[in-house]
């Protein structure tokens, strides 16, 4: 039995010649994961920033429509364009009081 598990464990632990390679290899996966340029957690705070700036392209490209649906509508419609001076700019009409509630 004690002869088996010796020869397992020889089978499973590499050569002295190889151990160096071992080494270096988890010598090289700790820098290019934790401690580079390109880090894993530098990563997940890129992704997650990218995922966040796409939320704000959404956001004002929605805002962007509404506003051009909005202009169009002051082109075509005096109505609207009137409404507009009224309620933004306080504009009157000539023999018009204007009056100005503060809450």
């Amino acid at each position: 039995m004690k002869l088996i598990l010796s020869n397992i464990f020889k089978q499973i632990r590499p050569p002295k010649n190889k151990l160096r390679y071992v080494i270096a290899f988890i010598i090289f996966a700790f820098y290019t994961f934790f401690w580079g340029e390109s880090t894993v957690i530098k990563r997940f705070s890129y992704i997650l920033q990218i995922k966040q700036l796409k939320k704000e392209i959404d956001y004002y490209t929605k805002q962007k429509e509404e506003n051009l649906k909005k202009l169009d509508a002051l082109h075509s419609d005096n109505e609207s364009l009137e409404k507009l001076a009224r309620e933004q700019y306080l504009m009157t009409k000539p023999n018009e009081e204007l009056f100005i509630i503060k809450e």
